[in-house]
């Protein structure tokens, strides 16, 4: 047992992996750092770092002869920050042929308050670290730390179809607002089929996730989110950068972390130059924008109009000149819409809709449900034609929709909670524990984790009439095939829209549904924006005064994650196209 009056050290559970090079008994690499906190320790107390590493498979020491005990001692150390140290493990100590990949190793360390053991190796370490008198002075070891050993990591990257290499100097040049990153991520391979087998073994390190960062003049100008790869094609890169690119030139910075947590970037120099409004099929664009705040949605329209010929003189004909026929798009076309707003004073631009034309038209049509009420929104349309030139961009906006109703927008569809909505309360919830003591006349508070989000209760009334437009359901989507033999029936009755029971009961099974589904949606409002949430413990009252014929309801509404274009894809809340 210790006697030195060392604690521990405060270490990582892991590191990440370290990349070994080379061939053939030829690796390199740099040392490893090792990161570690000396809390309840004084640094003067600490003389030496004890360093053992171990193969988790065997439980064999992976240093060479020269350490057989499997510790190796030093007095590298160096400060972070506060208690904050590095200590530094030579790789050229390392057992080659104990290093391998795919498995773990386990990282140890000690601290010890004397300072006779820096460089001795063979059996005078040996005595060193056995001497009885010795280990006394010695701290008990730390927790383990787990490291991987894995090949040099590579990269294969496209920006917008140009290759992307270390050796460029010169920009990559575009012609386009929209920039789109491709590529691989695998192992270097050194000209022989081989992933430098030190086991006779392939390394199955992978992509985990990736960001970029752009500048501008030296300045930062955008960050995007970590984006997690696809887990089924974990290796694979493919990202539009959510940035509208203007003309001028840029630098892009791309970093990478792998499974195990290796990090590493590459950057490119990126020059734009575009010329908006051009098409090159000779036609006249047209493209409409349309604002229904009754709904909450913004209608895009776009048509692809061939010039009208010259209109003949008044010598020539009499006649009207022909109307133009619409032009044809091609086969295989992309239909890709952008989206960017004022929230972030138009910098992050996410792609909403991307459609591929599977036979040849002129007019593409999108409903956007996912506006928040009060916000600046500016669209750019793009086409891109089967040869993947873009042959068509452009912006409009910015417009502006303020919401007359509050609405339930998921799964395709939204509910306009139009008659008498109400929130009785408005909770942001936190990890906040209050604690009192015995002698204190004040609590301590303390907020634990990183909980935080929204809940209310909302009501409203259920009635055939709410459906705004009928985007919810229709008198034919209700009653289907027998819509005649209903509407017969209800003429023999003379039953009406103030009488109409069977319609309010129909409508309000399909509200009870879709309120009651586990399916996440955006409650929008004028008052609150969008929220994304899920709703529980729903209950129906009926309105006994009006017979039972229709009934207010009432739920909880729980955030679950943040309002992002990303979460509304994942939850399928509208139409995104091919995403």
């Amino acid at each position: 047992m210790s006697m030195s009056g060392l604690y521990p050290p405060i270490i990582e559970s892991y590191l990440p992996a370290k990349v070994i090079t080379g061939r053939g008994g030829q690796n390199h690499q740099d040392d490893i750092i090792i990161p570690f906190n000396i809390d309840y320790n004084n640094i003067a107390d600490i003389q030496e770092v004890h360093i053992s590493l171990v193969r988790q498979s065997n439980y064999h020491n992976t240093f060479t002869n020269s350490y057989i005990r499997g510790v190796y001692i030093t007095d590298d150390i160096s400060q972070v920050s506060g208690n904050n140290y590095e200590a530094v493990l030579p790789f050229n100590i390392l057992n080659l042929q104990e290093i391998s990949y795919n498995e773990y190793y386990k990282l140890q360390i000690r601290f010890s308050s004397l300072n006779g053991g820096v460089s001795k190796t063979g059996e005078q370490l040996s005595q060193y670290l056995t001497n009885e008198s010795n280990l006394e002075h010695f701290s008990e070891w730390s927790t383990v730390c787990l490291i991987r050993f894995i090949a040099e990591p590579n990269l294969s990257l496209d920006c917008n179809g140009i290759e992307i290499t270390d050796e460029i100097v010169n920009p990559i040049n575009i012609d386009t607002s929209q920039v789109r990153i491709t590529g691989y991520y695998y192992k270097k391979d050194f000209g022989d089929g081989s992933y430098i087998p030190l086991q006779g073994m392939k390394d199955n390190e992978y992509l985990y996730s990736y960001r970029f960062e752009i500048y501008q003049d030296n300045e930062k100008i955008f960050t995007s989110e970590e984006v997690l790869v696809d887990r089924q094609n974990p290796n694979e890169i493919n990202y539009i950068l959510p940035y509208y690119f203007t003309n001028g030139n840029y630098q892009i910075y791309f970093y990478y972390t792998t499974a195990n947590l290796y990090q590493n970037y590459i950057s490119f120099q990126l020059g734009v130059e575009y010329s908006s409004e051009s098409w090159s099929m000779n036609t006249k664009v047209v493209q409409s924008v349309a604002i229904d705040s009754v709904i909450g949605k913004v209608n895009i329209s776009f048509d692809a109009i061939q010039p009208s010929p010259t209109p003949p003189s008044e010598d020539d004909s009499e006649e009207d000149p022909p109307v133009p026929e619409p032009a044809k798009i091609p086969v295989g076309s992309k239909f890709i819409i952008r989206r960017g707003s004022d929230k972030d004073d138009f910098q992050i631009w996410d792609t909403i809709y991307t459609k591929t034309l599977i036979e040849a038209t002129q007019t593409v049509s999108f409903d956007d449900f996912t506006i928040e009420s009060g916000i600046l929104y500016k669209y750019e349309l793009n086409f891109i034609d089967p040869d993947d030139n873009e042959t068509y961009s452009m912006t409009v906006g910015p417009i502006i929709s303020v919401f007359d109703h509050a609405f339930l927008t998921g799964e395709g569809t939204q509910l306009c909670v139009k008659f008498n909505p109400n929130i009785s309360s408005l909770k942001t919830n936190v990890g906040d524990a209050i604690i009192t003591t015995l002698g204190g006349q004040y609590p301590y508070i303390r907020r634990n984790g990183n909980m935080h989000y929204k809940s209310f209760s909302l009501t409203g009334t259920i009635a055939y009439e709410m459906d705004a437009q009928h985007q919810f359901a229709t008198r034919s989507s209700i009653y289907g095939e027998w819509i005649s033999v209903y509407g017969s029936y209800f003429v023999n009755r003379y039953i009406n829209q103030r009488n109409d029971r069977i319609t309010q009961r129909k409508f309000r099974e399909l509200v009870t549904a879709y309120l009651e589904d586990d399916v996440p949606k955006i409650f929008r409002s004028t008052p609150e924006g969008n929220i994304l949430v899920r709703l529980t413990d729903v209950s129906l009252t009926p309105k006994n005064e009006l017979g039972r014929m229709i009934y207010d309801f009432s739920c909880t509404a729980t955030e679950i994650g943040d309002p992002s274009i990303e979460n509304y894809k994942m939850y399928k809340i509208q139409d995104f196209g091919d995403e």
